[in-house]
């Protein structure tokens, strides 16, 4: 993430109930597959198999130039929008008694009501609370991947990566397994309006690592308008700012 918008993103998160979760997933996304629904049916768990497999099997062997990409704002609204986060963030911590006790009184994810003890007007606060409408999705650079098939599994590497430089996806779709270890399916991404950034696309999402350790994340699927293949990595570490490659290939 570009660390002109640490300010921004830190700022939206202070502003909202502590129960809710801090990210923000474009997309709506189907039910987790290890939910702990034990009511779904076999016929179920192996159509959403299939699908899987299905999607994988249309990837082709060969090099191809794949865009990188990254989500962020025009400049003059990134400066503009840390500017405001930024006084937000120093007027919290001189009226911090306050600032608990408004935050004690709101339900998860709830937003925090505008105050002048946020220092800065109410249309600049809404201005942050609408941030997400302003991301733009923008090209800045490009990379060569290759696309192999072992037997069943799908290889893709990306020796150009400072992320993940190769992963290989299960015959069934169900893990993909990288040299931090291997991510488990959880959820499927089904087509949305709300994928107002990067267009309407399906896919599905995969998750290694839970609270207090490293959590790597690989979001792949399709874009409708262009048929193109879109993949998100995201790492998370404590302490450290998160890394995230966007690939549309």
């Amino acid at each position: 993430m570009n660390s002109k918008w640490v300010y921004m993103i830190s700022a939206l998160f202070l502003l909202v109930g502590c129960g809710t979760d801090a990210n923000v997933n474009e997309g709506k996304k189907a039910d987790s597959a290890d939910n702990g629904n034990s009511s779904e049916s076999a016929e179920g768990v192996a159509k959403k198999a299939g699908s899987k497999s299905s999607f994988f099997s249309t990837f082709s062997e060969g090099t191809y130039q794949a865009d990188i990409m990254t989500i962020g704002l025009p400049a003059d609204m990134s400066d503009k929008m840390n500017q405001i986060s930024e006084t937000i963030e120093e007027s919290l911590a001189e009226n911090q008694e306050w600032y608990l006790e408004a935050l004690e009184g709101l339900e998860d994810g709830e937003v925090l009501p505008y105050d002048e003890k946020l220092g800065v007007t109410k249309e600049e606060y809404t201005l942050i609370l609408q941030a997400n409408n302003y991301f733009e999705l923008g090209k800045i650079g490009n990379c060569e991947i290759e696309i192999q098939k072992e037997d069943k599994t799908l290889i893709i590497n990306n020796p150009d990566s400072t992320i993940l430089k190769k992963l290989t996806i299960s015959g069934d779709g169900n893990t993909i397994t990288t040299d931090s270890g291997e991510l488990m399916y959880k959820e499927e991404i089904l087509a949305s309006d709300a994928q107002a950034v990067t267009g309407r696309w399906n896919g599905y999402f995969y998750r290694l690592g839970g609270e207090n350790t490293k959590v790597l994340q690989i979001s792949i699927g399709e874009l409708e308008d262009s048929s193109k293949k879109i993949m998100f990595i995201e790492i998370f570490e404590e302490g450290k700012e998160k890394e995230e490659e966007i690939l549309i290939f």
